[in-house]
Formats: structure tokens, sequence, C-alpha cells
């Protein structure tokens, strides 16, 4: 790991935890960091990740919760229940169909339910990760894998097209990073 990549994740986890409670969806929980420390918030969880190796260690450190391998571009997100919070870190930027995955997530959030969301700004995608990554910072393939970044505007526009309304908007470390509290419109 670069060497401000744990920092990055750190203070992207520390910002999104007053939201975080309930029942739970991870969407890119990678190795369960959410669980780890805030878990005495949450009623239920439930992780989801690409990487199936994440997948089968989390499944046997956590045998009360659930953990699914899934590709959020390819695959469908269907559960037989609803979520209080849905959790989407440092994940938003590597999605292809952005807005396929919303309408999904919009559909598992319970009425008065919450999607966190941390991601890169423009200047911090484009300037400063790219430079820091350039010479060891940041871990290369994270900017590498970015599809889409996101502004403020975007996540309206993106908020109103599938059901949502930005409840809270602000950049963080410095405007390279902003997180994203969106509720279920009405």
């Amino acid at each position: 790991m670069a060497l401000m990549s744990r920092y990055l994740a750190e203070a992207r986890i520390k910002r999104a935890g007053p939201y975080i409670e309930g029942d739970v969806l991870d969407l890119g929980c990678a190795s369960g960091e959410i669980l780890r420390d805030f878990g005495h918030c949450i009623t239920s969880y439930t992780g989801v990740d690409y990487d199936e190796r994440f997948i089968e260690e989390l499944k046997t450190d956590n045998p009360g919760s659930t953990f699914l391998a899934c590709n959020l571009d390819d695959e469908s997100l269907e559960f037989d229940r609803a979520f209080d919070c849905v959790v989407m870190l440092a994940i938003v930027e590597h999605l292809f169909n952005q807005k396929l995955v919303f309408t999904q997530v919009r559909q598992l959030l319970r009425p008065g339910g919450r999607v966190v969301i941390t991601t890169p700004t423009p200047f911090g995608n484009d300037v400063v990760h790219r430079l820091g990554a350039a010479i060891g910072l940041f871990a290369k393939s994270a900017v590498d894998d970015h599809i889409v970044i996101y502004n403020r505007h975007r996540f309206t526009i993106l908020a109103d097209e599938v059901g949502f309304e930005v409840e809270r908007y602000e950049s963080f470390q410095f405007g390279c990073n902003q997180f994203v509290v969106l509720a279920r419109a009405g």
C-alpha cells in the first residue's frame, strides 16, 4: 500500500462514521473497516466487494455478517431486505454505470435511509492524486482505475435522476476529496 493510502482510507471512514447505523450495506467493503470501526452502531452488516479474497476472509472472521463477491458493473444487487445505510467509500469513481448502481441502491434503501459517499474531487483526482501517485505517495492503480469524477453539480444531477436528494455535501482534505450524503426523495 502506498505511503498515504492508509491515511486517506482512515480519513474517509472517520468522515462517514456519524452516518453509519442500523442495517448497513457496504459497497466496496474491502477488508471490512466499516464493520471493524463501527460494529457497535450496526444492527446488521452486509459487505459487497469485487475482490473474492476479501470476501472469503471476511466470511471466516465475521460469521454474524453477510458478505458477497460482486462486480457492481455486471451484476445486480438483489437482497430480500432493505437497508438503513448504504456506504460507498472510494468506489463511485470506479464504476462504469453509476446510474444503474444508484437506481439499485435506491430500491434497497428504506424510507429515511441514507447513502454515504466519499470520492475524489476533480482537483484531488486530476492534480494531487496523479502527482502523488507518480512519486509513490498514493497507489497508481487507483488513479488508473478512476472512470468518472464527480463534483457537487454532478451529484445533484445524479440524485435528481434516480430519486435522491443531496442532504449533505462538503469537501475535505484540502479540497481533494468530497463527502456526500444522499437521502431518498419524498
